[in-house]
């Protein structure tokens, strides 16, 4: 129990109930501390007994636990224990218990509620609310960074104000996610997330339309570089013209709001770069992500196909269809296949002609 209360009053940053609490219970400890001294001295001059032995039976009383293997002999010494440990001791330890219990309960609500201060370090910060569901999402995204070997286990901290009730939904909390209640905007509430410490951070965008949101975003990367100048931090925006100015900046790494999708955020926290060659298969700029029927079946080692396509500028090679099965197989390095359809990455150059090319150069 008095460990317990050590730990607390070594606690920084209370509120102003806890502070209450804090006082109550130092008054309370205090008190037991001069009561039980007081017991010992009256021991050990009533009694006569040792300090071991003082010390012992004090201890043993104020407890309630009561060996009976020590007890005060004289009536003087009794009154004595009476009125030091039954009245002036016991009362107040049972205070004390009820102080710490309280403060326990308050310490319980205010995590439940995110208004804790973990002070966490080394951890994934994610800021906002995405739009669509945020449980689903968040909870997709995060198995997703710690599937990574690097991430495995990492804290992850929200700092959003997406649950009505400030309370954290129980998928999410089963995760091992914390949060804290508010926004970048809310100083407190920012610090209180100890973004500085973060090993990188996200920040949301709540739309997946609204260039409004991004202005958003732009305003809380903006608060978020002054107090951690120096964290990898990955923004979501709407508009493209933002994503260029965050690169030119070097303020964040930009990426697409693909919010049904979080598995390209993941992908941006846990391998940076690799987001930006992933959102070019999704559009049809760029090189694209191709499927290329074959006239007839083709049959032999993966890497001899790739190192010919790829030698012939026609495009790279990133999985196929597998004809026994009708699976689609994704880059089977050392393997050896018969497939009926590829999946390359081609440039705008080679798109119109690739699949032309590709018959030609496999079947003649």
């Amino acid at each position: 129990m008095f460990a317990l209360l050590l730990r607390l009053m070594r606690k920084p940053g209370l509120a102003a109930g806890d502070e209450l609490v804090k006082a109550r219970l130092w008054r309370l400890g205090g008190w037991v501390a001069v009561v039980c001294a007081a017991h010992v001295a009256a021991m050990m001059l009533l009694e006569g007994m040792g300090l071991g032995d003082a010390l012992w039976l004090t201890a043993t009383t104020i407890v309630t636990v009561g060996y009976g293997d020590l007890s005060a002999k004289t009536d003087i010494g009794r009154i004595a224990t009476v009125l030091l440990l039954y009245v002036g001791g016991i009362f107040v330890v049972a205070s004390l218990v009820s102080a710490l219990a309280e403060w326990y309960g308050r310490k319980y609500e205010r995590k439940a509620t995110g208004a804790w201060e973990w002070n966490l370090s080394n951890h994934l910060l994610l800021i906002g609310e995405p739009s669509g569901d945020v449980v689903q999402h968040v909870g997709r995204l995060v198995d997703q960074v710690r599937a990574h070997e690097d991430w495995a286990g990492v804290p992850v901290q929200m700092l959003t104000r997406a649950f009505a009730d400030g309370r954290l939904p129980v998928a999410l909390a089963d995760r091992g996610i914390v949060h804290v209640t508010g926004s970048p905007v809310d100083s407190q509430a920012l610090a209180r997330s100890t973004p500085e410490k973060a090993r990188c951070i996200l920040v949301f965008s709540n739309s997946e339309t609204d260039r409004e949101a991004t202005a958003r975003v732009l305003d809380t990367v903006l608060r978020l570089r002054e107090r951690a100048p120096t964290v990898p931090l990955v923004a979501e925006c709407v508009d493209i013209g933002d994503h260029e100015r965050l690169t030119r900046l070097g303020q964040a790494q930009p990426i697409r709001v693909m919010h049904g999708y979080p598995e390209v955020a993941a992908r941006a926290i846990v391998s940076p770069g690799s987001e930006a060659l992933i959102e070019q298969l999704f559009t049809a700029e760029g090189d694209e992500c191709r499927r290329i029927d074959l006239p007839r079946v083709w049959e032999g080692e993966w890497l001899d196909l790739l190192v010919t396509l790829a030698k012939a500028g026609i495009g790279t090679p990133i999985g196929c269809r597998c004809v026994e099965t009708g699976a689609i197989l994704s880059n089977p390095l050392g393997r050896r296949v018969k497939t009926d359809a590829l999946f390359l990455i081609v440039g705008d150059a080679r798109q119109a002609r690739a699949a032309a090319d590709t018959a030609k150069l496999l079947f003649t």
